[in-house]
């Protein structure tokens, strides 16, 4: 471990010795009654299901926008890869405003900017303008996931923390299956425009909601801030390095896998919009389920074993991915969609419970940066990668399938070689 990097956890640990029960533990917890800590559990998991409806949109708005507009498989990659590209710088930048300033700021900023630039996106009137608008949409969603972390790191000790986040960060699954099948419903009962419009004003009120929940964070430590490493000096850390990559090669399966399956059920299947919305649903409910168990088992079980629950994880995606391109029926193919969204679950709690369990409380926001940019990063490749493999191949989805199995064999040969050596045991 570097030895700035080394300081930081040395100093975190000797504070941490020194605090009683669930109080203070690294200058960075406040405390929060238990009816508290059910309603900030309820508000952030609300945040982050429209958040994720607001996402899984476009999955869905880009197939009228694409005779609307014109847009060929290629274009259509780009809209939605664009949001990630914002998406991912913000995640490093958030991170770090939130283990400087608290988490309460950042987030409820956060909330509302996302929910004006989604409203914006029923304005769009040319690609270009759905390019600028879903870049801007993703600056202000990008900072939620590192706050959250904060949030969470403010709220409970670090023995108790995985649950908590498995449940907030399973809100994605929750968001995309409402989004999935409610905005399917939207778009085809009032137009693409107007829910884009409803889901910008139902953020607003979710922003206030928010402010009101989340506790003005515990002032910083002056001498903690000096001793801080960043974002560079994370970056540096084969912890992080490795658990970054890791989610970098599982979101660039999942996500390229998401963004396109409703276009790919819609045109290869010949499912109606409405139906193809509420039958790719189904797996986001059941990763939802399957998230939850596993934040228990990380809690349990999973320390020090973190490897298990990413090779294996990974390695079941690589397999469900391919099981998925040799499907000849419907349903199998749907089956195979949920066992690998079940069997993401696992990569995905994994990698966000890390931080919160081997680094310093006074990293947290920064490190669940750094975690989340490398997944982000992925997810602005995936989508337009798979757009152009369409396109070059006459709009036949199975080179764009064979790229994914690709990145699910990467994210498995990573995960059989991670470790927790160089980062701070909690």
């Amino acid at each position: 471990m570097n030895r700035n990097y080394q300081g930081v956890a040395m100093s975190d640990a000797r504070m941490d010795a020194d605090a009683p029960g669930d109080l203070p533990q690294t200058g960075v917890t406040t405390h929060y009654s238990d009816l508290r800590k059910v309603l900030l559990l309820v508000s952030l998991l609300a945040a982050w299901v429209l958040a994720n409806a607001d996402r899984i949109a476009m999955s869905l708005s880009i197939i009228p926008m694409r005779g609307e507009f014109g847009l060929d498989a290629r274009e259509a990659g780009l809209v939605l890869s664009s949001f990630y590209v914002t998406y991912a710088l913000m995640n490093l930048a958030a991170g770090w405003l939130a283990d400087k300033f608290g988490s309460r700021r950042v987030l409820v900023g956060c909330v509302a900017a996302w929910s004006v630039f989604t409203s914006f996106t029923g304005f769009a009137w040319s690609f270009a303008s759905l390019i600028g608008i879903r870049g801007l949409f993703g600056i202000g969603e990008g900072g939620f996931a590192p706050s959250s972390s904060v949030t969470i790191a403010e709220a409970w000790p670090k023995e108790k923390r995985a649950r908590p986040k498995s449940l907030v960060i399973g809100a994605a699954f929750v968001g995309n299956a409402i989004g999935s099948g409610w905005i399917a419903a939207m778009i085809h009962a009032h137009g693409w425009r107007f829910a884009y419009h409803a889901l910008g004003a139902l953020g607003v009120v979710m922003a206030i909601v928010l402010w009101l929940v989340i506790k003005e964070s515990p002032a910083r430590d002056p001498a903690r801030k000096r001793l801080r490493g960043g974002v560079r000096q994370l970056f540096r850390t084969p912890v992080m390095r490795r658990t970054s990559l890791i989610f970098f090669f599982a979101n660039m399966l999942h996500v390229g896998l998401t963004s396109w399956m409703p276009s790919y059920l819609v045109q290869t299947k010949g499912i109606h919009l409405v139906k193809a919305g509420l039958v790719a649903s189904v797996p986001f409910v059941c990763a939802f389920a399957c998230l939850n168990f596993v934040g228990w088992l990380l809690d349990r079980y999973g320390h020090g074993r973190e490897r298990f629950f990413l090779a294996g994880g990974s390695f079941a995606m690589m397999l469900c991915m391919v099981a998925m391109v040799l499907s000849t029926r419907t349903w199998t193919l749907m089956v195979f969609y949920t066992l690998l969204s079940m069997s993401y679950t696992f990569v995905y709690a994994t990698v966000f419970a890390i931080p919160l369990k081997h680094l310093p409380d006074s990293t947290v926001g920064t490190a669940a940066g750094v975690v989340n940019f490398g997944g982000q990063v992925a997810s602005a490749i995936s989508p337009a990668a798979m757009g152009f493999l369409i396109a070059s191949y006459g709009g036949s989805y199975v080179p764009a399938f064979v790229f994914l199995i690709a990145a699910g064999l990467a994210c498995f040969i990573v995960s059989a070689t991670w470790t927790n050596r160089g980062s701070q045991a909690a």
